[in-house]
């Protein structure tokens, strides 16, 4: 049975050389796109991304068990220099985000004047949790349902249930 320590350890050797970082919480761990990492600081800042994305893991030693909780934060980039100041634009996305994107933009090379590819960028939000369940697989960890999950289910059904029976009493009083 591996313990907490193990699996941290083991996510961080996995996201090495990727734009994520592994920062250790009191209830686990987040994996998180490192916008701090230099290698990849100008990736997001020429090209206009504006997006913060973490996946919270919360784990259970006891049981061997994880929670994952995706949060999408967007953000904008103020200032300048070479250490810019993140500015928080209020949107939040919190539970099982699926997000994908790309960016492809052509230019002219002004020295040749010849036309290239300036920017080829994706992002697939399930990446990071795909890494996180494949080490935490070989590691012998389950992945339950988060509180957050749970929550959206619940909401779901229970909206799904008051429109079954709302229909059902307009079908009935339009049929009297």
């Amino acid at each position: 049975m591996g313990t907490s320590t193990e699996l941290i350890s083991a996510v961080r050797a996995a996201a090495a050389g990727t734009p994520y970082a592994v920062r250790e919480t009191p209830q686990g761990f987040d994996l998180t796109i490192d916008v701090a990492d230099a290698q990849w600081l100008a990736v997001f800042k020429a090209h206009g991304l504006k997006k913060v994305f973490t996946h919270k893991v919360a784990l259970n030693e006891s049981n061997q068990s994880m929670t994952i909780t995706d949060v999408s934060n967007t953000f904008s980039w103020s200032g300048g220099g070479s250490s810019p100041r993140l500015q928080a634009s209020g949107s939040t996305q919190r539970g099982r985000v699926y997000e994908k994107s790309f960016k492809k933009e052509l230019g002219v090379d002004l020295k040749t004047g010849e036309v290239g590819q300036v920017v080829d960028y994706s992002f697939d939000a399930t990446a990071g949790r795909d890494l996180v369940r494949d080490v935490a697989k070989q590691q012998g960890w389950d992945e339950k349902m988060g509180g957050t999950q749970k929550g959206a289910v619940i909401f779901a059904g229970a909206t799904v249930a008051i429109l079954a029976v709302a229909g059902i009493v307009w079908l009935v009083v339009s049929l009297l």
